[in-house]
């Protein structure tokens, strides 16, 4: 099945290029304004986002805002006549992967393209609506961000790892907090009680079994 992309654009003839340059490899679907495009989105989520800065209806900015409301790690790429260096540091700030500015080589687009969906696949694992993202350390449920600290981050992405199978507290503690830990050792049942509180918050049943006297096991 081929990766889809949806593409917010307004000027007829750059749509024109991104349908020329993505129809053999790509699924595509066009939007000249942010409603249809919101409409499009909430009802399927695609592989990646191109995005005009410059629309209609509303800004790309706010669209991308809105975006990043709802999905903390679809890829997007904004695409801007503006070049001067505010307008990009503003789109990164605002939660884009990438900023190109036009005109723009159709080959460094599809370039762009391929490096960024590579990156938003690569090092991700799944399991039960939840993906942990070795990226950028970061653990979602049907795309919304946890929220995790990175040793909440390496907590989980270890018993995710161990899916089914449950982990020992002294595997945790030497994978998580390194082998010369020292501390208290009521740490790790303080995080995973933090951790269980998080996927809760986001909507997401406790997955998490306690084996008493021996650690803890992922189970979804």
């Amino acid at each position: 099945m081929k990766e889809l992309i949806y593409i917010v654009e307004d000027d007829e003839g750059i749509t024109e290029v991104y349908e020329g340059a993505f129809e053999n490899d790509y699924a595509i679907k066009t939007f000249d304004n942010g409603k249809d495009f919101f409409d499009a989105f909430f009802d399927q989520k695609p592989d990646l986002i191109i995005l005009d800065i410059m629309l209609p209806d509303m800004d790309g900015y706010t669209i991308l805002t809105k975006i990043r409301e709802k999905d903390a790690k679809v890829p997007v790429i904004c695409v801007s006549a503006k070049s001067d260096e505010m307008s990009f540091v503003k789109g990164l700030n605002k939660g884009a992967d990438d900023y190109m500015s036009k005109p723009f080589s159709v080959l460094e687009l599809l370039a762009r393209v391929k490096t960024n969906l590579r990156r938003s696949k690569l090092y991700v694992t799944g399991m039960g609506g939840f993906e942990v993202d070795n990226n950028v350390y970061k653990a979602y449920y049907e795309g919304k961000d946890l929220g995790l600290t990175l040793k909440e981050f390496k907590l989980f992405k270890l018993l995710v790892a161990n899916a089914g199978v449950t982990v020992e507290r002294e595997q945790l503690f030497r994978e998580v907090w390194g082998e010369d830990w020292m501390g208290e050792t009521r740490t790790l049942d303080m995080h995973v009680a933090q951790l269980r509180e998080k996927i809760k918050d986001i909507g997401a049943k406790d997955c998490i079994v306690t084996v008493r006297g021996v650690g803890y096991r992922f189970e979804v």
